[in-house]
């Protein structure tokens, strides 16, 4: 961060460090009731007579972060009149802005605390070298060996795996017929689906060098326990988790459907057909646009409807086609 700038700012500026110059250090000791803790590191950005500083810690492979650690740190930030705490680990947030490390909301009056993930490190620095750019052509390299350091297995930059310990018991139960809404797995496992879909637009921003976002409501946004909710009502009711992600220039938000009883996942965009002229004419539009879709496209046809097999289809009223 320190020695690439622009990647620096790109970490540092959502968290309301000003774009001055920064400097970087590891493991600063500060004392703490009596004792000597170690934050992993401190970041100070200068920019006139303002100073921000925060705090770092780090998890790497399969380690969480602890609640008893990072209410320390924050007592430490809070009397040495620190900005911030920003935590890394492989842990994806629940929802945007949501910590996965609960701790006391006292703690929190005076210092703001953010969470990265691995992989929300590694998109950053993938978007800003092949996609913002780096001045510096030294400068870019040390970007480029962040990136290979952080893809190579061994770094302890893991990738989302899986859904976690209650998944087997809450496709069973789905299965069954047996999952409640008070179910504790239930509310685990829309946890673990929203921090998939999460997870799944970062690596797509990565390939396509856009910011693909997952959407939820402004309501869920403040208020992360009404998504949660929702989607534990929607697995118990339909046994099925559903999910939309942003991506830039496109029709219409990604839709994504996991059905548990079916074991299917489905993956639509929704389009909306003219509304003038005749049915047909819509239909034909509408096709006209998947031409150069692969084959395999379920909604793939080559050749125009005509007006008899429209009157014999079922869904010939509907002027949204899903793909």
């Amino acid at each position: 961060m320190n020695s690439v700038r622009e990647y620096g700012r790109a970490v540092t500026t959502p968290f309301g460090a000003p774009a001055g110059a920064m400097e970087t250090f590891i493991e600063v000791p500060f004392e703490l009731g009596g004792k000597k803790v170690f934050p992993d590191g401190l970041i100070r950005v200068k920019w006139g007579k303002k100073v921000w500083v925060a705090l770092v810690e780090v998890k790497t492979g399969t380690n969480e972060l602890q609640r008893e650690q990072l209410e320390n740190y924050l007592d430490v930030a809070r009397e040495h009149h620190f900005d911030a705490l920003i935590t890394i680990s492989n842990e994806i947030a629940p929802a945007p802005g949501v910590h996965p490390t609960v701790v006391d909301g006292r703690k929190l009056r005076s210092v703001a605390m953010y969470h990265l993930s691995w992989s929300e490190v590694l998109t950053l620095a993938v978007m800003q070298r092949e996609f913002r750019g780096v001045a510096d052509p030294d400068q870019a390299w040390i970007l480029g060996e962040l990136i290979r350091y952080l893809e190579h297995p061994k770094s302890g930059a893991l990738e989302f795996s899986d859904m976690g310990a209650s998944w087997v018991p809450v496709r069973d139960a789905v299965t069954s017929g047996t999952l409640r809404k008070a179910d504790k797995d239930a509310a685990e496992v829309a946890g673990r689906f929203d921090a998939l879909l999460r997870f799944a637009s970062l690596k797509l921003g990565q390939r396509l060098g856009a910011e693909v976002t997952q959407v939820l409501s402004r309501a869920e946004t403040t208020d992360p326990v009404l998504r949660t909710t929702a989607l534990t009502n929607m697995l118990v009711t339909d046994g099925v988790l559903r999910g939309q992600v942003r991506i830039p220039n496109t029709v219409s938000p990604l839709t994504v459907t996991a059905d548990l009883r079916a074991g299917q996942v489905t993956c639509s965009f929704d389009l909306t057909a003219p509304t003038d002229g005749r049915a047909t004419t819509r239909v034909n539009w509408m096709l006209r646009q998947l031409k150069d879709s692969p084959d395999s496209s379920a909604s793939r046809r080559s050749s125009p409807v005509s007006e008899p097999e429209l009157r014999n289809c079922s869904a010939s009223h509907g002027r949204t086609l899903r793909r």
